[in-house]
């Protein structure tokens, strides 16, 4: 027992550095939205990751190290899942505890490459760095049904627009690459200064052992100049170079229905349509020529049509208001609700969907949502049939992939709730023609409006994710939010029309977009992809080599 606490102990060399990282990490994202800890948060971290030796024990506390920075990093960023979805079941702890382990056990594994692509391979610390983090990014996102890339280390710029402009060519994980670059070429001038005072820790000393000081610097502060001006450089050229166009008129209705409401789906109902016909009374919107009105997510939280063989009616007054106010405002119309389908003999599968309607009322498509809550929306891993006789709980459907919608004369992509974050959703738009993605979500389980502490950091996390998706594509994004954050986002990523959390609110604005296909549209997350081809190779080349060694007894861990 004493041996097994021993290998699973923070390694003790290296707990206040994780926790330097750590702690700064969390700084860096929304919502304290920091720049300076984007550039130096894992500094400390690589530090001591420089400084580890080959051989069993280094390949330990690399695990064990990177494992506990997971743990405190991911903890900081996604604590509120627990807030958040205890609201819903008690499985709450068990949704918060898996992805960060799992994450945890992501960034252990990427660690782990650094010390071998180092040790084994000779890889220098500033490439092996952000190979592996990047790699590991991309592993969470692509997990299957709990895929999780909320709040990629890329992302945490989204505050700074002027600074991503680059995305429009690497993506998100394209921008991770680079702030662990930047990190990764501190912690080498770290060490190399510290090296030239006669602190010569760890077997794994980054650059010559001779020469001046500005001898052994020299390279790793050029290359530092070069990561930071160049794409800097790029971004803000872009900035002033994209140009856009009008793509929409278009007008957002935030009803503000808190959480403990919209669990009582009938009062939920009629509260979000006596609100939202308030709002939309309003002479920002009534008058205004519009093309597309937006709700939010379940809005109405009921199944909106018949299901024949169940003998449920569906909601008529729900889709005779909703046609009404299309013919009024002379306007398309989208809201959100639960689709069905009737599968027979009482049995019917159901969606998180969105509902659009024409200017004369007419229905002409539905969207039903792909990527879904794990836990609240879709149990992963288990058969979906069970959940749907537990009060509609952890059992809807997975839509089928579709294209771009149109209204107004223009095309649009719909992104419902956290599907926000996932890159390639947005991208596929784009290639079909969206010039815009529409985002509807219903926020309010991510807070309250009082006591100010039961506001959590995911109200402004989950919005950040919408500057990336613009700036990527190069399309602009309008977000009806129930709670808020409602708003517009631009082809530069500036966010317009940004409401108050906790408010009713609406406002008629102009989504734009540009013309421009950008290299990500086309490409897709090729450096991520890029990544985990080349950590990959990285493993098993060094695996390779460890093997080599051994057979010819020159193993000398």
């Amino acid at each position: 027992m004493t041996g097994l606490l021993d290998r699973l102990r923070p390694p003790e060399d290296g707990v206040w550095w994780i926790v330097a990282s750590g702690l700064l990490l969390g700084l860096a994202h929304p919502p304290f939205h920091l720049l300076v800890p984007s550039f130096v948060a894992l500094v400390p971290f690589l530090v001591w990751v420089g400084r580890l030796p080959a051989g069993p024990e280094g390949r330990s506390r690399a695990l064990r190290g990177g494992f506990y920075l997971g743990l405190l990093y991911f903890t900081l960023v996604f604590y509120w899942l627990v807030v958040a979805l205890i609201y819903y079941t008690p499985l709450a702890i068990l949704a918060f505890l898996f992805p960060v382990l799992i994450m945890s056990g992501f960034l252990a594994l990427a660690t782990l490459g650094m010390q071998q692509a180092i040790h084994r391979l000779g890889a220098p610390l500033w490439l092996a760095a952000p190979v592996f983090w990047t790699a590991s990014e991309w592993a969470r996102g692509h997990l299957g049904p709990i895929s999780f890339p909320w709040m990629e280390l890329g992302a945490t710029l989204t505050g700074y627009p002027r600074l991503i402009g680059a995305a429009d060519l690497v993506g998100t994980r394209g921008m991770s690459f680079w702030l662990v670059a930047a990190n990764a070429l501190l912690a080498v001038l770290w060490l190399r200064v510290r090296q030239s005072g006669g602190h010569r820790e760890g077997a794994a000393p980054e650059g010559p052992g001779s020469g001046s000081l500005w001898t052994r610097l020299r390279a790793p502060v050029a290359a530092l100049l070069a990561a930071l001006v160049l794409p800097v450089g790029y971004s803000l050229y872009r900035w002033n170079t994209v140009e856009m166009e009008p793509a929409a008129r278009v007008g957002v209705v935030q009803p503000n229905i808190p959480e403990d409401l919209k669990l009582q789906s009938s009062r939920a109902a009629d509260s979000a349509r006596s609100a939202s016909e308030t709002l939309l009374r309003r002479p920002e919107i009534d008058g205004a020529d519009l093309d597309l009105v937006i709700l939010p997510e379940t809005v109405f939280p009921l199944f909106i049509d018949p299901i024949p063989s169940a003998g449920y009616r569906g909601q008529p007054s729900v889709r005779e208001w909703a046609s009404r106010t299309a013919r009024r405002l002379d306007a398309a119309l989208l809201y959100g609700g639960i689709g069905s389908e009737d599968r027979g003999g009482g049995e019917f599968d159901y969606y998180n969907s969105a509902f659009l309607l024409d200017s004369t009322g007419t229905r002409v498509a539905r969207y039903d949502k792909r990527n879904l809550v794990p836990v609240v929306e879709r149990v992963p891993f288990v058969d979906p049939d069970w959940f749907r006789m537990v009060n509609y709980f952890g059992g809807y459907g997975v839509g089928e992939r579709r294209g771009p919608l149109e209204a107004g004369g223009t095309s649009f992509g719909i992104l419902v709730c956290y599907e926000s974050i996932f890159a390639g959703q947005s991208r596929r738009y784009r290639r079909g023609g969206a010039e815009f993605v529409v985002n509807m979500t219903n926020d309010a389980w991510f807070g309250r409006h009082e006591p100010w502490w039961s506001r959590t950091s995911a109200l402004w996390q989950h919005p950040a994710h919408l500057v990336m998706r613009a700036v990527e594509n190069r399309m602009g994004v309008a977000r009806s939010a129930n709670t808020g954050i409602s708003g517009l986002v631009d082809p530069l990523g500036r966010f317009h029309h940004r409401t108050e959390l906790f408010t009713a609110a609406s406002f008629a604005g102009t989504v734009y977009t540009s013309s421009q296909v950008t290299l990500f549209t086309r490409w897709g997350d090729w450096m991520g992809t890029g990544s985990a081809v080349l950590a990959l190779l990285g493993i098993v080349a060094a695996g390779w080599r460890r093997r080599g060694s051994s057979r010819h007894g020159a193993e000398t861990e």
